[in-house]
């Protein structure tokens, strides 16, 4: 079995914004793995970025938004596992904002790699292993961080079928990274982290606004684990995603992602 983190496609697709402070509000304080309130009021949310309909949107914070379609076709999997919150627009198009609330305590603490603060507190995890019989009929679940016992809020990570679901029903805006395959992990062959990877835990690095100010004003180009920026050739900021070669997966972003003011970057 293999295990996926579950992620947003962002380029070509429509980007969503809240119609109020009060929707931005409620997501910034929910949406942690623990149960919300029975009952609450559809959020109402707009269109802030035009482009092809997506069935796992971005533009909402960290939770998992999902179509009326895509929850037709995933109810299954989420039933029981996501709360989830009604979304409407003024076209009175319907969305759905997830609360996984299926968190496991699941990492094997002993295979498992991570970076640390300087306290000892995990900062992230590098590589995932997983206790195969806790999560071998698990479809979508958070995890809880194995020593400090604390919900890891903003991943999501869901089984093959899963992932096969939405290839096979043409689901768009989905995208998934493979993170665990217990087979080679089972024959001691389990894939490390991509060693492009940019460390920022050494060295000199900047702040989020110190690194768009070398990128916009020196032309430099800076990454951050894998996330890079730079300039196109029309002198706009690009983001760039690490490929599993070493390249970069590079677009004109509408908004920036919220982790990276949070981030320290180093110029490559």
């Amino acid at each position: 079995m293999k295990l996926w983190l579950l992620k947003r496609q962002y380029g070509r697709f429509e980007v969503l914004d809240f119609s109020d402070d009060q929707g931005a509000k409620f997501f910034s304080e929910n949406f942690k793995g623990i149960p919300m309130p029975e009952n609450l009021s559809p959020v109402q949310i707009e269109t802030f970025k035009k482009g092809v309909k997506s069935d796992f949107p971005s533009g909402l914070l960290l939770p998992p938004v999902f179509s009326e379609r895509a929850v037709q076709v995933l109810g299954e999997l989420l039933k029981g596992k996501v709360e989830l919150l009604p979304l409407h627009t003024v076209k009175n198009e319907r969305y759905y904002a997830g609360n996984v609330i299926n968190v496991l305590d699941c990492i094997d603490a002993d295979h498992s790699e991570v970076k640390r603060f300087s306290d000892g507190l995990i900062m992230e995890y590098t590589k995932y292993v997983f206790i195969k019989e806790t999560v071998e009929r698990e479809n979508i679940f958070k995890i809880r961080v194995h020593d400090s016992k604390k919900i890891l809020i903003n991943k999501v990570f869901v089984s093959d079928l899963f992932r096969e679901r939405v290839l096979e029903s043409g689901l768009k805006g989905f995208d998934f990274i493979k993170v665990w395959d217990s087979e080679k992990a089972a024959t001691g062959e389990e894939e490390g982290p991509n060693p492009y990877l940019v460390d920022t835990s050494f060295g000199t690095t900047y702040s989020f606004e110190e690194a768009t100010n070398l990128v916009m004003n020196q032309n430099k180009t800076v990454a951050s684990d894998k996330w890079a920026m730079r300039l196109d050739e029309n002198k706009e900021l690009q983001v760039g995603q690490l490929q599993e070669d070493g390249s970069y997966l590079w677009l004109n972003p509408i908004y920036y992602p919220p982790i990276f003011l949070g981030m320290k970057w180093k110029v490559l």
